[in-house]
């Protein structure tokens, strides 16, 4: 164990009590909620946003995204700074806020590894309420969806992932995952998750996963339908491997030896705001094969207006609303090419499934709608 190791939790844990105890003498403006510390996929922004007294933090910002948030921790380039800037930002946070919702696994005290255990008893000692909003990988494990995919037959997103690292095949990366779990448990007045795609190690079902997409970013126009003479199909993973990319370009390619005309954007970790561009120009999105939920991507497809062909399934992932199914193509990893094939022969039907998908946001993944969810669950939650 190097140096640092060892004296960086204590270093961190100095700086947020002094920090705690400098800013309670001072006054500021207080806030119901603080959302953060880490942004996956947009989703600190678009839950602060639906919350009326709320402050976004962040460690560092994110490389896609350009949306504004109340604190990002200043870019330091020593290693003092890189200690101090969570626990001190943390401190303050603690003195004007009553409640914390985490996204993701990551803590304000990034260099304390004990699953945020001494971070959540600490805010919860001072009367602050804690909220764990779990993504995908900060609580899915390997060996749990492993077993799933031996029960079911089917593969899912964790079949591949110890391939794009050797760290998810791990004991270690399994006690991590089975600690925040314990951690979120032990401490957190609420837990938010998908129980099946991002399977871990929580003993007891969680509050449903939702989306929280812009009301004003879902269209209404359907007119790029009305000429469809060189279809534009987009494809954007986050994580080529897990999200079935090497089915997607097969596809791509079979089609093309059979003589269908297509446009085909593949977009790899580009940014934002290059993706939505791409999303407003799509008359189909192929978005992922391994997971049983949209992820945020599949629902910002769904509110362009596109047909979305994705794995996400109502009848295996009880966060999804009963009777989504109809409205994307649910597609397993070995049908990619098959319904992508059914779909480019019949055009006639593309408005009628986009208009079906737009319907979906509305009723199940609008701001206005699952942001009054969401701030019903949290106003019942007591410190």
């Amino acid at each position: 164990m190097s140096i640092f190791a060892r004296i960086d939790p204590a270093l961190q844990k100095m700086v947020l009590r002094a920090s705690t105890w400098w800013h309670r003498r001072r006054h500021s403006r207080r806030v119901e909620w603080v959302v953060g510390p880490v942004e996956v996929a947009g989703l600190v922004r678009a839950i602060s946003t639906v919350l009326p007294s709320a402050e976004s933090a962040l460690l560092f910002s994110h490389p896609f995204y350009t949306f504004e948030y109340d604190w990002v921790a200043p870019s330091a380039r020593t290693h003092v700074g890189r200690i101090v800037n969570g626990p001190w930002k943390l401190g303050e946070l603690v003195s004007r806020a009553d409640g914390f919702v985490y996204v993701g696994g990551v803590g304000f005290l990034d260099r304390v590894n004990d699953a945020r255990s001494f971070e959540f008893s600490y805010l919860r000692r001072h009367g602050r309420k804690v909220v764990c909003y779990f993504t995908g990988n900060d609580i899915r494990s390997p060996r749990l969806s492993k077993e799933r995919e031996e029960r079911t037959g089917e593969p899912n997103l964790a079949t591949y992932l110890a391939e794009t690292g050797t760290g998810y095949a791990t004991d270690a990366y399994e006690t991590e995952k089975r600690a925040l779990a314990e951690s979120a448990e032990q401490f957190a007045s609420a837990i938010f998750n998908a129980d099946v795609g991002q399977v871990g190690y929580l003993t007891r079902p969680s509050r449903p996963f939702r989306y929280f997409h812009p009301d004003d970013e879902i269209v209404s126009d359907f007119s790029k339908f009305r000429d469809v003479r060189t279809p534009v199909i987009v494809h954007a993973p986050s994580a080529p491997i897990v999200k079935g990319t090497p089915l997607v370009r097969a596809a791509i390619s079979e089609l093309r030896e059979e003589g269908y005309e297509f446009e085909y954007i593949e977009l790899v970790r580009q940014s934002h705001a290059e993706v939505m561009a791409s999303l407003r120009r799509a008359h189909i999105v192929l978005n992922q094969f391994y997971s049983e939920v949209p992820g945020v991507f599949g629902v910002e497809a769904l509110a362009a207006g596109c047909v979305v062909m994705m794995r996400a399934d109502e009848h295996e992932e009880p966060s999804i609303p009963p009777g989504s199914n109809s409205s994307w193509v649910v597609t397993r990893h070995h049908q990619v090419t098959k319904n992508l094939r059914a779909l480019l022969d019949t055009p006639s039907g593309w408005e009628q499934q986009a208009r079906a998908g737009v319907e979906w946001v509305r009723t199940h993944a609008a701001a206005s709608v699952t942001g009054a969810e969401l701030r019903k669950v949290l106003g019942e939650l007591e410190a």
